[in-house]
């Protein structure tokens, strides 16, 4: 089958800004922007108020996606824009963000030229009417790119480079919000450690890149076996720690411990590697943070002797 032609990643309704529309563009290397070649008096003032804003709204934003949209509100306000798309390059790729998280839906008629120039991927500002200058257009460009690289860095400052997981200190920082509100509000959980034996098996025999792609696998399939609102993270090395929501005795994670069982199996298929398991409940084994910690790293290790 051929491939088909590329189509432009729209970001719309939706957690994170997503809008399903398969593909993206290839970002080429110069930027468009379908503005107004000049800045009236009465623009520019605008121009001057709405940009003295966004360096205000980016600090205060949780995400990059939420400083967009709220830019690109705040623009079209001071401009009366009917309509306003952002087209910026990620990874080679344009991504096109709208107004009001607005679909692309292209209906039968002709495509408005601002549409049509979006579409091409061109990074840039593209508005309806065109009334943005040049220098505005370039300036929540550049400001859309910095959020989104903002959003990269705190991802990367948060995550496990290798598995995608939570990182330790990620882990420790909802460790201690889980603790918190149980509690404030009487939820236990369970902390799970969970470590691979044997591991060294895979390095040796297949390379540490078969090692690394067998790490990727676990961290895959330990989120595939989790439910929504549970924690999975890779503490180093091939030790994972798992926050288990509503758990307050090991009985009751037996399911979950079926499934993380037949996901581990799966990510290291025809070796000896297994895994063993370290798990105590809060408060039901101790309401002590420290302690919980130390007692499932205890079990950890009486699990990994037994299995010698």
């Amino acid at each position: 089958m051929g491939d088909l032609a590329p189509q432009p990643v729209l970001l719309g309704p939706g957690e994170g800004g997503s809008q399903a529309v398969p593909g993206s563009v290839p970002a080429p290397a110069d930027a468009g922007f379908d503005s107004a070649p000049d800045e009236s008096p009465q623009a520019s003032t605008d121009l001057d108020g709405a940009l003295a804003e966004l360096p205000s709204l980016l600090a205060r934003a949780t995400s990059g996606v939420e400083f967009i949209y709220e830019a690109l509100d705040l623009v079209a306000a001071r401009y009366g824009l009917r309509d306003l798309l952002v087209v910026v390059n990620r990874s080679k790729r344009a991504q096109i963000f709208r107004l009001r998280r607005t679909p692309l839906e292209l209906g039968p008629g002709p495509v408005p030229s601002y549409l049509q120039a979006a579409l091409s991927g061109r990074v840039g500002l593209y508005a309806d009417p065109p009334v943005v200058g040049p220098l505005t257009a370039a300036a929540v460009t550049s400001l859309v790119e910095l959020a989104l690289r903002l959003d990269t860095l705190r991802h990367d400052a948060s995550h496990d480079s290798l598995t995608g997981l939570l990182n330790r200190r990620s882990y420790e920082l909802l460790l201690d919000q889980a603790v918190s509100r149980a509690r404030r509000y009487g939820w236990p959980f369970a902390l799970v450690l969970v470590d691979l034996d044997n591991f060294k098996v895979v390095n040796d025999r297949f390379g540490h890149v078969a090692g690394d792609a067998a790490l990727r696998a676990v961290g895959v399939e330990l989120r595939a076996a989790l439910r929504g609102g549970d924690v999975a993270a890779r503490l180093g090395g091939d030790e994972f720690a798992l926050l288990v929501a509503g758990v307050d005795n090991v009985a009751s994670l037996s399911p979950i411990l079926g499934r993380l069982g037949r996901a581990l199996e799966r990510a290291v298929p025809e070796t000896t590697v297994g895994f063993s398991v370290g798990v105590a409940c809060f408060p039901s084994d101790t309401d002590d943070p420290e302690a919980l910690m130390g007692l499932a790293d205890g079990r950890l290790y009486a699990a990994k002797g037994a299995a010698r």
